[in-house]
């Protein structure tokens, strides 16, 4: 239990955790109304999902070169700097505009930002957390889920007092004030030495075994959660001004599951947590297709609240566990953004067809497939991962 409460209110902890809050906040505000939004302006679910390939696409080619450039330069600082300012940017273009090209623009820039500054993001946080000796990643995380939670239920006054172009707004001031609580990291992290500029060893082959599972896994969990507040919207009748509501409840329940993996994941196998919880993912995908009432829903995030930050956390940690420190970045947006957005890329049209033409339940049940598929890979390749001391970038 002490772990539980091993935040100290110093300097640095206080703004990480700002850091944390505040761009969730902002992702909370704005993430369960960006595809309600398209459908306002008469985009077809075959159209988002398109969107959302091409959004792949831009994050497959420019995510691993611009953070692989910062693993050589030692710009990490910086470079998310620039993801959150694309973001911002994204909601502004949102919250001023309707012309469907401009609003196409707006959408690509935050397919391409937000991942890889969540991604980027992490890695520096736990990098950060353990200069201090703290292997608190889930508490830190625990206020990103807090951040998401009280945007989410004040997203739907906000809505219904303003609109989308109050609600985008307030999303970006969040975020730019983020930018500057990302001052907390070092300029730069870390420094070349004789031994960073000497050939690099290569991969760990337990890296590859997870990036091709994680493929699977996110192609279900992407498109799963790119349709999953239009579900809720227009097949279980929940009105638009309470899906900030839904919203809160989906990352709400995170919170307490955060705050208890920091104490039990030592205790398990990384490798372990990570196939559990992708499981678990399946299990809840296929339920999501299956659920017809509200009060069903509500207990089925109940149980996502636990899956999703074992998956989160075992994922992050097993990568900088497995990885070097001279690409630990590189790694970290291979595995969190660019294995992701291969799965859109190949899949979000043909994904947005079955839930325009099958409905819900074949949906979510091919989304629920492909995520256990992924777990069988990490499974069957148990045996090729051998941890290395944890990276730093």
């Amino acid at each position: 239990m002490a772990k539980l409460l091993s935040i100290r209110p110093q300097s640095y902890s206080i703004r990480l955790i700002s850091l944390q809050f505040l761009t969730f906040a902002a992702i909370g505000m704005a993430w369960p109304y960006i595809s309600l939004y398209l459908v306002d302006l008469e985009f077809s679910g075959t159209l988002i999902g398109t969107l959302a390939s091409v959004g792949a696409v831009l994050s497959l080619v420019l995510t691993p070169l611009l953070n692989s450039l910062a693993d050589h330069l030692l710009l990490h600082r910086r470079l998310l700097m620039i993801y959150l300012g694309g973001f911002a940017l994204s909601l502004i273009i949102f919250a001023s505009s309707r012309v469907q090209i401009v609003v196409i623009f707006g959408f690509l820039l935050m397919k391409l930002t937000v991942s890889p500054s969540i991604a980027l993001g992490t890695q520096m946080t736990m990098t950060q957390l353990l200069r201090q000796g703290k292997a608190i990643l889930g508490q830190m995380r625990s206020f990103a889920a807090l951040g998401f939670t009280v945007a989410s239920l004040l997203a739907g006054a906000m809505f219904a007092a303003g609109g989308y172009p109050l609600l985008f707004g307030s999303g970006a001031v969040l975020v730019l004030i983020s930018i500057q609580m990302s001052t907390v990291f070092p300029d730069k992290p870390k420094r070349k030495t004789q031994d960073a500029r000497r050939p690099r060893t290569a991969r760990n082959r337990g890296f590859y075994v997870l990036i091709a599972s994680q493929f699977f896994i996110f192609m279900g969990v992407q498109n799963a959660f790119q349709f999953l507040f239009i579900h809720l919207s227009q097949n279980l009748g929940v009105a638009t001004a309470d899906i900030g509501l839904w919203a809160a409840l989906l990352a709400g329940v995170e919170i307490p599951f955060f705050l208890l993996l920091d104490a039990i994941m030592p205790r398990v196998r990384m490798r372990t947590a990570y196939i559990v919880s992708a499981l678990g993912m399946a299990a809840f995908l296929v339920l999501l297709g299956l659920v017809q009432t509200t009060p069903a829903l509500a207990l089925l995030l109940v149980f996502r609240g636990f899956t999703w930050p074992a998956i989160h956390l075992s994922s992050y940690t097993l990568v900088a566990e497995i990885s070097h420190p001279h690409n630990v970045a590189t790694n970290q947006a291979i595995m969190q953004v660019t294995m992701p957005a291969i799965a859109l890329l190949l899949t979000g049209s043909f994904f947005g067809w079955i839930f325009d033409h099958l409905g819900a339940g074949a949906f979510f049940g091919l989304s629920a497939l492909v995520c256990a598929i992924g777990a069988t890979i990490v499974i069957a390749g148990f045996r090729f991962f051998e941890t290395k001391q944890a990276a730093t970038a």
